[in-house]
């Protein structure tokens, strides 16, 4: 993990996922003040993940077809001009426009990210491996809205635009003098196809994909942590506020502290991904976060809440690690970049149904209910994927890699 290529996709995700985080709980705000309302507000937080469900299935899959480092920088650059395009936007049609093709720079980024790898995983590793790249992505989430809120406050409401653009050119450029054109495996395949040799097929169709009873789980799986996402970032903040009276300080506290557990949890739960049954960690974690999401409706005070959402960032921790190594598993064989454009796109469905459909479960019935909602589709995604993997091969036996290849892939 020490490889340049590894640490090159580290840093450049945790910076661009700082820049994104420090953005988006603020666009609705921007919106508004443009003279936004009703749906156009929901829009600024749901668009990006329309576009994402549409675009980031092909962006996987044709990295797995010319290369990743390509797919990356691009996605860097989209959203080093939509930090721009917000400075500059003079009505809320142009916020929403800025923030739909934010979502092609999210579909180029972080699948092909994780794709990438994937490639660079030893066989066996997997769980340790993407457990460690996960902080990247986790930590800069959480960390990014208390950077902004520190801007904010000291520079003004426009400066955290100006810090976007800013990450998102420093990781562009991390990335084009660090990271390696092709990865290990391509390398790898490369090499076969030279000498003659058989490789295995990695541009199958998003059909042919999904018949592998493995990579449908996975993807699944992807939907329904993206349908609690949904509920939860859309109702969580009025539930901390008007329900038990917390402030935008403490607000902002419980949402990165969740983050951050799950970051810093998952090395460690990483490690375990690879020497325990997945199966039953992801049905496991997703049992309990189901249990915890679900407690959000109900918790009396603002410490309890807390606790709650360190508990959550726990679980999710546990069921994302272990999935994200059966991932990797699954994507070794009907193709990395395909597997995790899949997840991807379901990422994106279930982030927009969580937050529709919860929408409408608090017109029915009240606030809480969301909380019920979310953990509900949760726990009833368990049987399925458990169904789907039955007698599936999740784990492989690790194998060293070659010194050869790594120094290749570095240089």
């Amino acid at each position: 993990m020490r490889s340049r290529p590894f640490v090159a996709l580290y840093v450049a995700v945790f910076v661009a996922t700082m820049g994104i985080s420090m953005v988006s709980p603020l666009l609705p705000v921007y919106a508004e003040r443009l003279g936004a309302t009703g749906i156009w507000l929901g829009l600024t937080f749901s668009v990006f993940a329309i576009v994402q469900t549409f675009v980031g299935p092909f962006a996987g899959r044709l990295s797995d077809r010319y290369g990743r480092k390509p797919f990356i920088v691009a996605g860097l650059l989209v959203y080093l001009i939509a930090a721009l395009g917000y400075l500059t936007a003079q009505n809320f049609y142009q916020v929403i426009a800025f923030r739909a093709f934010s979502g092609l720079g999210t579909s180029l980024i972080f699948s092909v990210a994780r794709a990438y790898v994937g490639d660079l995983t030893p066989r066996g590793q997997e769980g340790r491996w993407l457990g460690v790249f996960a902080t990247a992505d986790i930590v800069g989430f959480g960390t990014g809205p208390l950077v902004a809120g520190v801007l904010r406050e000291v520079l003004g409401f426009r400066s955290v635009f100006v810090a976007m653009a800013a990450m998102m050119a420093l990781s562009a450029l991390v990335l084009t003098l660090w990271l390696p054109r092709h990865s290990p495996a391509e390398l790898e395949r490369r090499a076969t196809r030279r000498a003659g040799g058989t490789v295995t097929r990695t541009d199958r169709t998003f059909r042919e994909a999904l018949s592998d009873r493995v990579v449908l789980a996975v993807t699944l799986h992807a939907a329904m942590v993206a349908v609690a996402a949904g509920a939860t970032l859309s109702f969580l903040a009025l539930r901390l506020e008007a329900g038990i009276g917390a402030t935008p300080i403490m607000i902002g506290v419980a949402f990165a502290m969740q983050d951050i557990t799950g970051g810093l949890a998952q090395p460690i739960l990483g490690r375990i991904a690879d020497r325990r049954d997945r199966r039953l960690l992801v049905a496991g974690g997703l049992a309990a976060y189901a249990a915890l999401l679900a407690s959000l409706g109900v918790v009396p005070s603002y410490g309890a809440a807390v606790a709650v959402l360190l508990g959550m960032g726990a679980t999710s921790a546990l069921s994302m690690v272990a999935a994200g190594a059966i991932q990797v598993v699954a994507g070794r064989r009907a193709g990395m970049g395909t597997v995790l454009g899949l997840s991807s796109a379901s990422n994106g469905i279930g982030i927009v149904a969580g937050s529709l459909l919860s929408g409408v479960v608090v017109s029915l019935f009240r606030l809480e209910a969301a909380f019920f909602f979310g953990g509900a589709v949760m726990a009833a995604g368990i049987p399925p994927f458990l169904w789907l993997t039955r007698g599936a091969a999740v784990a492989e036996a690790s194998a060293p890699e070659p010194r050869a290849r790594e120094a290749e892939a570095a240089g």
